[in-house]
């Protein structure tokens, strides 16, 4: 300017100062926009009611893992995880995969509280059924097991934890995305559980109360969501068609869920059949550490799922736009928590489980390639093929991978113990995901 001679005089300065002032104030505000709608959409609120869900999940057991493993020692904790894994096993059963198949229906059928009402009757007299035929079959199995019968209250624990977890009502107000709720219920009983274990968990020989502590908590909030349910729906007692219907939609995905614990809940259990308690603690300890960091992927799937499904009817268009955008936040959150988790396995241990827990240090090297593999299944499996009603592929495939897991766990458990544990579980979840 100043080889042509033109001169910038001070009021020239001060308009482009204020062109640029408002050009920020008009971003500031489209962003400030931006941010008020995705607030007040339904699909962000179920996001961050799942997000406080899953933190208080996660947080959660980085204060009760560390305090058990000191308090109890690694024999007293892994008599807690072996008798926790038999309880998950009575979760799956009298969850019966209604997570997935009456969340679906409900949110298919939420324009209707008639069709809402028989959903929510048929889901619950059949796991009123379900739980009974679990803690019989539990109480059987329990007959063979010397720990089971050398402990009966710890046993007795276990029990009443599986049921009081399978019951909750979280898929009722999951298929009406309406998560605050149901995250408020649990948040709070999750919180009560911990307080509990801190005031009356002190010395080996109180693991029967972890058990029973953790599931007093989420039995009084399943009764709240119960009672808010039947405020939204019709009460009415569960018919023999009902219950059934229920059954059969849930059968498919009973299925997926059991493939998918013959991999995930029955480690635990399995080892313990063949490897001392201390032993069957390392391997709980590093198991729950990592899952505890997948569950940070949960709410992406679980708030996408009700949507998925509705849309994979009403709109498949969109529903293939956001399954990429679900399957892109999933993959780039497992390498991110794949990472973190082999880089700080050292200092994971040390900081969290304390002194005599280094056994826990190459279960934990081995287990973080979980992140990253669970990401990409649940993106194929969770939302795209399950929406979209294509159950028996899933079935066949996660079944298949739980065969290869409980081969491989009986055949490296008895061997090497928790690190052939480790390698059985990562190659039956790289064989699903494949």
């Amino acid at each position: 300017r100043a080889r042509h001679g033109c001169v910038v005089g001070p009021g020239a300065r001060e308009r482009r100062g204020a062109a640029r002032r408002r050009t920020r104030l008009i971003l500031l505000h489209g962003m400030r926009q931006k941010l008020k709608r995705a607030y007040r959409s339904v699909l962000f609120r179920n996001a961050a009611a799942l997000y406080g869900v899953q933190a208080c999940r996660k947080l959660i057991p980085l204060i009760s893992i560390p305090y058990l493993a000191r308090v109890l020692g690694p024999e007293g904790w892994g008599n807690v995880a072996f008798v926790q894994a038999l309880g998950e096993f009575i979760v799956m059963v009298v969850e019966f995969g209604f997570t997935l198949s009456s969340t679906r229906e409900i949110a298919q059928k939420r324009g209707s509280r008639t069709a809402c009402g028989e959903v929510v009757a048929g889901t619950f007299g059949a796991q009123a059924g379900l739980s009974l035929l679990a803690v019989f079959g539990a109480l059987l199995v329990a007959t063979q097991i010397p720990l089971l019968r050398e402990h009966p209250r710890l046993l007795a624990a276990g029990l009443f934890y599986g049921v009081m977890q399978g019951v909750a009502p979280l898929w009722f107000f999951q298929g009406l995305e309406r998560m605050m709720l149901a995250g408020s219920l649990e948040i709070f009983s999750k919180i009560a559980a911990l307080a509990g274990l801190l005031l009356f968990v002190h010395q080996p020989g109180d693991e029967w109360l972890v058990l029973a502590l953790q599931g007093l908590a989420p039995g009084v909030s399943t009764v709240a969501g119960i009672w808010l349910a039947y405020r939204m729906v019709p009460l009415r007692l569960p018919t023999l068609a009902q219950v059934r219907h229920s059954l059969a939609l849930g059968w498919p995905m009973f299925l997926i869920r059991s493939s998918a614990s013959l991999y995930g809940v029955a480690n635990v259990f399995v080892l313990g059949l063949f490897a001392p308690a201390a032993i069957v603690g390392y391997y709980a300890s590093a198991e729950k550490i990592v899952k505890a960091g997948c569950g940070l992927l949960l709410p992406i799937r679980e708030s996408l799922y009700p949507r998925l499904s509705q849309l994979a009817i009403h709109s498949p268009e969109e529903n293939h736009r956001l399954t990429k955008l679900g399957a892109l936040l999933m993959g780039g959150g497992g390498l991110a928590l794949g990472r973190c988790t082999f880089a700080g396995a050292p200092w994971i241990a040390h900081i969290l489980l304390g002194r005599g827990f280094d056994p826990v240090i190459p279960v934990l090297r081995i287990l973080a390639l979980l992140p990253v593999i669970i990401a990409l299944t649940d993106s194929v499996g969770m939302q795209y093929l399950l929406p979209r009603g294509r159950e028996s592929i899933v079935n066949r495939v996660v079944l298949s991978g739980g065969l290869v897991s409980l081969a491989l766990a009986f055949l490296f458990a008895p061997r090497y113990q928790h690190v052939g544990m480790a390698c059985a579980v990562v190659i039956a979840e790289a064989f699903v995901c494949g």
